[in-house]
């Protein structure tokens, strides 16, 4: 396990770095242009991706823009395995005051990655990308 950490890291955390680079803020919660984003990603990663846009109506009514869920799918095991559900969500709170870098410049800097949601939430993402 420990080869497959690392030689797929650096995907790993170029993947992260471009969904950090996406704001996702909430509120406002427009979150659509995020999930497309993601979308992209993990096609051009091979996986099978849905998207499912939640209805205008369902969206305002939580007081958010858009909203666009993603299912993600592998199969392993020929597809006869457990299914696994792994969940992750896309968007951050606003950034706030007190950034010593861009909150969506996705900065490397001393092992670490420096953005909203590169701690949680899109880092969610990436890890999950692994799989």
């Amino acid at each position: 396990m420990t080869d497959f950490i690392e030689s797929n890291f650096i995907r790993e955390v170029e993947l992260l770095k471009a969904l950090v680079r996406v704001p996702s803020d909430n509120p406002p919660g427009d979150c659509a242009r995020h999930g497309e984003a993601a979308a992209k990603l993990f096609e051009g990663l091979g996986f099978k991706v849905d998207r499912h846009a939640v209805p205008a109506e369902l969206v305002k009514r939580h007081g958010m823009v858009s909203v666009t869920n993603l299912v993600i799918r592998e199969r392993f095991g020929h597809g006869k395995g457990p299914v696994i559900a792994l969940n992750a969500h896309g968007d951050v709170v606003p950034p706030g005051q007190g950034w010593a870098h861009d909150p969506y410049g996705a900065v490397e800097k001393g092992g670490a990655v420096y953005g909203r949601g590169a701690a949680v939430s899109k880092s969610d993402f990436a890890s999950n990308a692994k799989a």
